[in-house]
């Protein structure tokens, strides 16, 4: 199995000589390269946070831009004190202080904040909540933000960031299952592709070896995207389709020689 692995990756001239391997060291094969992957795609989603300082500056700017809102918080209390406020942003809502139950945006990341705690929302689904008493900042007051104090912003960005960075696991997987998907089906558009390749290259050789041996071709697309995101390199998963086409030319090029001999 080690060789095979390492002609995969380092020698698909050689890989001809596994046309004859079954169904099930085919699968184990690439469910090692898979695996592989998914373990670094794993540790890059969910060691980076799916907010930032940023989303917070984006909700404070909305505030600022709206009109002078009676909402303050009470740190030794914990609580929020004050108006009902919506605050309608591109991606969110932000909903404060309801007194009904509100009206939740479909395709949108819905905030309301409680009187004593948060809860975060995707569309309808509920994500997280998280109680004041767990965030540690200062007073703050909606009117100050509107007028730009540096104060009173610097600790609603803390407060909010605290609430979104309670639903971080809920999109970190997401994320990942997203980017895991979006691979897999990578994957087998590049195997698509280098079967049509491998018929251009070679057409002598039987369909089911040509398709094994195309499979076999496609693990540098997992080794490929395994150095993406281990370096976190800014490179597009479809320039990656380059590697399978290359392996493709060279592992059935070689399987030519051996048939002209025959």
């Amino acid at each position: 199995m080690f060789e095979r692995i390492k002609d995969c990756i380092c020698h698909p001239r050689y890989l001809g000589k596994y046309n004859k391997d079954s169904v099930g060291i085919l699968l184990l094969t690439i469910l090692c390269f898979f695996l592989l992957f998914a373990g670094v795609l794993a540790a890059r989603c969910f060691t980076t946070p799916s907010f930032d300082e940023t989303s917070a500056s984006i909700i404070a700017s909305e505030i600022i831009q709206q009109k002078e809102y009676e909402v303050s918080y009470d740190s030794a209390g914990h609580k929020l004190i004050g108006e009902t406020v919506i605050l309608q942003g591109e991606d969110y809502q932000l909903i404060v202080l309801p007194q009904e139950r509100p009206s939740l945006k479909s395709n949108q990341i819905n905030i309301i904040l409680y009187e004593t705690m948060a809860e975060v929302y995707q569309g309808s689904y509920k994500i997280s909540s998280i109680d004041y008493e767990g965030i540690k900042v200062a007073d703050f007051n909606f009117k100050e933000i509107k007028r730009n104090d540096a104060r009173d912003t610097y600790y609603f960005k803390i407060f909010i960031l605290d609430v979104l960075y309670s639903s971080n696991v809920f999109f970190q997987t997401a994320s990942f299952l997203q980017e895991l998907g979006f691979t897999v089906v990578f994957y087998f558009i590049c195997l698509f592709f280098s079967t049509v390749l491998s018929i251009a290259v070679n057409p002598t050789i039987d369909k089911g070896v040509r398709i094994k041996l195309c499979a076999y071709d496609g693990c540098i697309f997992f080794i490929a995207s395994f150095f993406i995101y281990l370096f976190n390199i800014g490179l597009s998963t479809y320039y990656l389709a380059i590697f399978p086409m290359i392996y493709t030319l060279i592992t059935f090029k070689h399987i030519i020689k051996v048939v002209i001999r025959k």
